[in-house]
Order: C-alpha cells, then sequence, then structure tokens
C-alpha cells in the first residue's frame, strides 16, 4: 500500500467513528439531560437541514481551492474545536447549538473526502471502494467499543468520546496527502446555484441514475430508523439484532474491498440496476415478518443494495465529471441522498404506525421507480467504456 493509499485508508477507518459513538448512545444521553422526545429529534434533524441547505456550496468552494484537502481540515477542524464545549451545554438550545456546530462542518465536507480521494484513486491506481471498506470496519469497530466505554465509565464519557473521536478525525485529516494533481491547469465555472459545468454533466440520462441510487439510499436510512424495532416486535432478541445489523455491515465491507472487480467488470448504470432489483426482493421480504434464516440472506444483500447502488453511482458521478467540478458534483448527489432519506424516513414513520411492516410496501415501490429510471437512462443512452 502507497503512503498516499495509506493515509487515505486511515482516514476513512477513523471517519466514522463519532458517527458510531452518536448512533450508539447519544438519544440516551439527550434523555438523561432532560431533552424530550421531540427535542431529540430536532437535535437529531437540525444537522441533517443545515447539510441540505450549503453542501453544493461547500463543494463548489473546495473545487476553487488550491487543494480539496484545505477545506477538508476546515470543517473536521471546526468540528473539533466546538466539541470542546458539549460538556459545558445545557439545557435544548445550547445542546442545540453546539451539537448543530459539531456535526454540519464534517457533514459539508464528507462529499469533498469523497471526491477527493476518488480522484486521488484514479489518479495512483488504488480501489477507492477498498478505501471505503475501512470506515465501515471502523464504524463498527467503534459500535462496540462505545458500549463497553460507556459501560465501565458511565454516560458522561459519551462526551470525552465525541471529543476524542473529533480530534482523531482532523489528526488523520491533517496526514492526507496533497489530494489535487499540482501544477494542473483548472477553470472556474461560472453560475448561479449550481455550476455550469455540473449542470452540462448532469444530462438527463445522467441524472435519472443518479436520483435512483438516492431513492435507494433513502430506503436503507428506513432500514437503519426501523429494523431494530421491527425485528424486536417479531420476537429476536438485542444480541440477535445487534448480530444482523453487523452481518449486513460486515457484508457490504466485503463487497467493497472487492470493487476494483466488480467496477471493472459491470458498467456503473448496470451495478444500480442490480442494486434496484435486488432492493424490491429484500423490501418486499421485509412485509412477510420471515423467519431469522431468511432475515440473514436479506441482510446478505446489503452487499448489493447499498454497495452496488452507492459506490456505482460515486464511480458514475466521477466519469462524468472533471476535477474542477468534482466536490460540487458529489455534494450534489450528497444533497438528494439527504433529501430523499428525510422525506422517505418521515413518510414511512407515519405509515409504519399505521400499516405496520406492510409499510415496506413504500421501499418496493420506491425501489421499483428506482428501476425504471435507471431503465430510461439505459434506454436513451446505452452503456460504454467511459460509464
Amino acid at each position: 500500500m502507497t503512503k498516499p493509499e495509506f493515509a487515505a485508508t486511515r482516514y476513512y477507518f477513523v471517519t466514522f467513528w463519532t458517527a458510531a459513538v452518536t448512533v450508539t448512545y447519544l438519544p440516551i444521553w439527550l434523555n438523561e439531560q432532560g431533552i424530550s422526545d421531540a427535542g431529540i429529534g430536532l437535535i437529531n434533524t437540525l444537522p441533517m437541514a443545515g447539510i441540505l441547505l450549503f453542501s453544493v456550496l461547500a463543494g463548489r468552494l473546495a473545487d476553487r481551492a488550491s487543494d480539496w484537502k484545505q477545506a477538508i481540515l476546515l470543517g473536521t477542524g471546526l468540528s473539533a474545536a466546538v466539541s470542546l464545549f458539549l460538556g459545558f451545554a445545557e439545557g435544548f438550545w445550547m445542546i442545540l447549538f453546539i451539537w448543530s456546530m459539531i456535526n454540519l462542518p464534517a457533514g459539508l465536507v464528507s462529499p469533498v473526502a469523497d471526491a477527493a480521494t476518488m480522484r486521488l484513486s484514479m489518479r495512483l491506481g488504488f480501489s477507492f471502494g477498498a478505501t471505503r471498506a475501512w470506515g465501515t470496519l471502523g464504524y463498527l469497530a467503534m459500535c462496540f467499543l462505545t458500549g463497553y466505554v460507556i459501560l465501565w465509565f458511565g454516560a458522561p464519557s459519551f462526551v470525552w468520546l465525541i471529543v476524542l473521536t473529533c480530534a482523531a478525525r482532523f489528526l488523520v485529516a491533517a496526514g492526507l496527502p496533497q489530494m489535487r494533481e499540482s501544477g494542473r491547469p483548472r477553470a472556474v465555472s461560472d453560475g448561479r446555484l449550481l455550476s455550469r459545468e455540473v449542470i452540462a454533466a448532469f444530462e438527463p440520462w445522467v441524472l435519472l441514475p443518479v436520483i435512483a441510487g438516492a431513492i435507494l439510499f433513502a430506503n436503507h436510512m428506513v432500514m437503519n430508523a426501523f429494523s431494530s424495532l421491527v425485528w424486536k416486535q417479531q420476537g429476536l432478541s438485542e444480541p440477535v439484532i445487534g448480530g444482523l445489523i453487523a452481518l449486513g455491515a460486515a457484508a457490504e465491507a466485503v463487497t467493497m474491498f472487492a470493487w476494483r472487480r466488480i467496477n471493472t467488470r459491470f458498467p456503473a448504470r448496470v451495478l444500480i440496476l442490480i442494486a434496484a432489483l435486488a432492493s424490491i426482493l429484500r423490501w418486499a421480504g421485509m412485509t412477510l415478518s420471515p423467519p431469522l434464516a431468511v432475515i440473514v440472506v436479506m441482510q446478505l444483500g446489503q452487499a448489493v443494495t447499498f454497495t452496488f447502488s452507492y459506490l456505482g453511482c460515486l464511480y458514475f458521478i466521477a466519469k462524468r465529471t472533471t476535477e474542477d467540478s468534482s466536490a460540487e458534483a458529489q455534494s450534489l448527489f450528497g444533497v438528494m441522498m439527504q433529501g430523499f432519506s428525510i422525506l422517505v424516513v418521515a413518510g414511512f414513520g407515519v405509515a409504519f404506525g399505521i400499516f405496520g411492516v406492510n409499510a415496506f410496501w413504500i421501499c418496493v415501490t420506491l425501489s421499483a421507480l428506482a428501476l425504471v429510471m435507471v431503465q430510461i437512462s439505459l434506454r436513451m443512452r446505452k452503456p460504454d467504456s467511459a460509464d
């Protein structure tokens, strides 16, 4: 592994630690601070709203910098600095402000890091998929470690875990190599909300599979939000539920490690199409409350339903854009993923309260819609070597 590849891999292994700590204990910590259920929901969603509003702008500004690393350092550094004040936050409004300022800067530069690492991997010849897989492994490891740290040292250790993981993320960002090719002339495209280059790149045949990928991503956010509740109602124990969630993440990581072979054999849009088809089967299975053995197979399906659609879209976008607009284009995809996730998860929550597991037919329908969108794109333009 070359030095730049190792630095990028180390960054991804560490960068999701904060998210792992958050998923594992944030709601419990907020409850212990006296925050209401509605307040917990707002604290979780306000940073997402900020990312929706400013992500494309952040990507566009990052593209104008001499190196994408500058934006990554700024976002992760601001997040680390603000995290130092989390232990002093009291009351809903102060916690809301501090938590938003911890997550918003880091969230804004996440698509920039993806774009920068993607370009670096294409230039140096290593697999972005394998590098990204270490992020999933780091996330899983920190989920398990957080549980034990909280058990050993109590609830206050949550704050220190957030501080330490934010600091670690900034330190590994500082160790990243130069992400842009030095001395390469760059054109700064004009345009208001989106640069002209991005608008030109996202022709209808390009935009359709990207939207499909964002929809498929949103369906997985439904699983993140409701799968444990669904399986608990079906009588599965907490250790089994935890094992199922870990199994899905492990399957996802294995596919990412093998991505170089997959990506060179199949066009990106074909992979997104396969992901949509597999998603229809997976979410339809969730409506049937299947036995544990079938659920295991369905969780293994995450290797296709998530990885093929997510990495397929990242590579597809990278091949349709240049370095001058990479961060902006990937940020636009991030906005789509976040936007659809908010809409789909909110709608699913209402439907689940009324229809139970039959609410997963929403995910089935959306996956079918994604399938049709990719098929239309393939009819508009057949896959080629640049796809």
